[in-house]
């Protein structure tokens, strides 16, 4: 569940960093929230994976006792990540319209 969702978080933030933006700047601040949300998450899962040594990393007596931070990371994330695929969605519409109403 945890992978998927993972993926899924992952895809969206590739998807719509290459959303059209008239304003560099606010394209640049927003794409960036979105790459490091998308690390934020992504962290407990490479340290429980990294820190097994080829070992279990789902061992609750190991590495794998990190997991839990997703109890509050999976909200957080996933929350953030809704609103900053709102934004972007906003900013492109805004933009594309900015730019019909120029011509």
């Amino acid at each position: 569940m945890i992978v998927s969702i993972a993926f899924v978080l992952v895809l969206v933030a590739v998807i719509f960093v290459f959303a059209q933006d008239q304003n560099v700047r606010r394209k640049r601040i927003v794409n960036g929230l979105m790459i490091a949300n998308t690390g934020l998450f992504l962290l407990p899962l490479v340290y429980a994976y990294l820190a097994s040594g080829g070992g279990n990393m789902w061992d609750e007596n190991g590495p794998g006792v990190v997991l839990w931070v997703y109890m509050l990371l999976l909200p957080a994330c996933g929350l953030l990540q809704f609103l900053l695929v709102v934004l972007k969605v906003v900013f492109h519409f805004m933009s594309k319209s900015k730019a019909q109403h120029e011509l």
